[in-house]
């Protein structure tokens, strides 16, 4: 009867107490014996050893780290295509004007300090450098010729045994079809390879050494003592088990019921049931923790709803970024009309009106392009809805490719499209996005092998029954490797260092939107690169 007048703390301590003094003070007897002898024998001299020489272990790993993420992160690529590209230098070095190339080179170095900047001319011969030890007078001494470099940035580790990481690239003509010369950037590294690589051999060593000797110290003390514990905390276990097992069939009387209620509380919550509040009619500390349950519930929804709020942000975002990739796809072809004309302006303006007409044009369909396309954005938050309607693809691809003007002289496009293939069920707008993407990709690719003879193939064809077009994009470049095929479609999925990772997911969603869809077909074994397909349904002819 006094124990039934009791609040429910009390009942706890006095059941627990009773429960838990007995073993408790039996474990803390062996247990304070054997970590007592475990801690005089094996501690003092181990733990000093491994804190001794962890540290130096750490501190030379740190320092080895610190150098690794300096040597990785010079943005040597960045500052050499941005020199590289600069108008007066262009004009200059072909003009070789050798004070001129001075000047102009000594001016771009001031800009830039803490980098080596050194001008090649067109034969690779040194005309300008910051350092006057280095880089070496000739270009093939560390990168090539200038005709065989790629039109990228290239970079060197040939100075690195003399503290320097390098990079250059090609300066081309106004026109773009001719090398001046090259522009080289280097930054001088903490470490050499060989340094860092004496480093790195210095700390594995150290770690060798020291699992060598907790091993051979520590294995047969360890089994004794590891025997020995076990016994002894297997027999202690046993006696607070069975002690514990009593004990709790009396305090589970009178807890059930309102645990019961608890447990049906959590059932209704995950079920989804953020309006259900528990129910407990006690007047002891099971109502307090009840009122704390329900509480909890009501913050849990307040929270949900915010993460809901937290998620469309998030989809809002994702949004974003299409829109920005989508609205950077004809910003290229408005740049080249615009510096067409201006080039065209300065060369021969009065033979200008039909590349005039044409690339105006070009600009005013680009900037209507994005004009529909973020009116849209606007509105909806979201990308345009597509209006489906029979769109002729031949047409389509015309349009798109027109955008590009030419390609580059080592890349051939070839477009095999039948006279009867039937029209598509598409939206013009959207599906000529998803041939952009396609087609830059594929442009991209090539690029990555040089000035190797590349192939772009389009082909288009209907499906026996006439129910399905399909439009094959086929390139000769690297291809794409079995490891990124699984996720190619996924946004922020990218196999180009700078690529954002939204190209062929804007595709496949785009395909999707169409009622249509996209997928990579099995390069060929003698033409190699990738092949994407797309299919749509055809327009039924009435």
């Amino acid at each position: 009867m006094v124990m039934n007048r009791l609040k429910f703390q009390r009942k706890l301590m006095i059941l627990f107490v009773g429960m838990a003094l007995l073993p408790t003070v039996i474990l803390l007897l062996v247990s304070y014996h054997l970590i007592s002898r475990s801690v005089e024998r094996w501690a003092n001299h181990q733990i000093a050893l491994m804190l001794t020489n962890s540290a130096a272990i750490i501190e030379d790993a740190g320092k080895l780290a610190h150098t690794l993420e300096l040597y990785e992160n010079l943005p040597l690529t960045d500052t050499a295509e941005l020199l590289a590209v600069d108008e007066d230098l262009v004009v200059v070095l072909d003009a070789f004007d050798s004070e001129a190339i001075q000047i102009r080179a000594t001016e771009l170095a001031d800009n830039y300090g803490g980098y080596l900047i050194a001008v090649y001319d067109w034969d690779g011969h040194l005309v300008f450098s910051t350092d006057p030890n280095h880089p070496p007078e000739t270009l093939t001494t560390f990168l090539g010729p200038l005709d065989a470099l790629p039109d990228g940035p290239t970079i060197s580790d040939e100075l690195a045994d003399h503290g320097f990481l390098i990079c250059g690239v090609p300066i081309f003509s106004e026109d773009g079809k001719k090398r001046l010369g090259a522009i080289v950037v280097g930054k001088s590294m903490p470490l050499t390879p060989a340094q860092m690589r004496a480093q790195m051999s210095a700390v594995q060593n150290k770690l060798n050494r020291l699992e060598t000797d907790i091993d051979a110290e520590g294995t047969a003390y360890r089994r004794t003592e590891i025997r020995t514990t076990v016994i002894a905390l297997l027999i202690t276990a046993a006696l607070i088990v069975v002690v514990a097992f009593f004990v709790s069939r009396i305090l589970a009387k009178g807890i059930n019921t309102p645990i019961r209620s608890l447990v049906t509380g959590t059932e209704q919550i995950s079920n989804g049931n953020l309006d259900y509040q528990v129910a407990v009619q006690t007047d002891d500390e099971f109502a307090l923790l009840a009122d704390a349950f329900n509480r909890m519930v009501s913050d849990l929804k307040a929270r949900t709803e915010e993460l809901r709020r937290a998620e469309k942000i998030a989809a809002w975002q994702d949004i974003a970024q299409k829109l920005a990739h989508e609205i950077k796809n004809p910003l290229t072809p408005i740049q080249l009309s615009a510096q067409r004309l201006q080039r065209r302006y300065r060369n021969n303006p009065d033979d200008l009106s039909e590349l005039l007409e044409r690339c105006t044009q070009t600009i005013i369909t680009e900037v209507e392009g994005l004009r529909r396309l973020l009116d849209e954005f606007s509105v909806l938050a979201q990308m345009p809805a597509p209006e489906l309607s029979p769109v002729n693809l031949r047409e389509t691809l015309d349009a798109t490719l027109m955008l590009f003007d030419e390609f580059p002289e080592h890349i051939d496009c070839q477009v095999d499209f039948p006279a009867d293939l039937p029209p598509a069920s598409a939206d013009a707008d959207h599906l000529k996005r998803a041939f952009l993407n396609l087609i830059n990709n594929a442009l991209e690719a090539m690029s990555e092998e040089g000035e190797k003879k590349g192939y772009l193939t389009i082909r288009a064809f209907a499906s026996t029954d006439q129910s399905k077009v399909f439009v094959q994009f086929t390139d000769t470049g690297p291809g794409i490797s079995p490891e990124v095929r699984p996720k190619l479609f996924t946004p922020h999925v990218s196999t180009k260092r700078d690529g954002m990772g939204l190209g062929l997911a804007i595709v496949k969603k785009v395909m999707t939107d169409l009622g249509g869809d996209i997928r990579l077909e099995d390069a060929e074994p003698d033409y190699g690169g990738a092949t994407f397909t797309l299919w749509l349904r055809a327009t039924v002819q009435g």
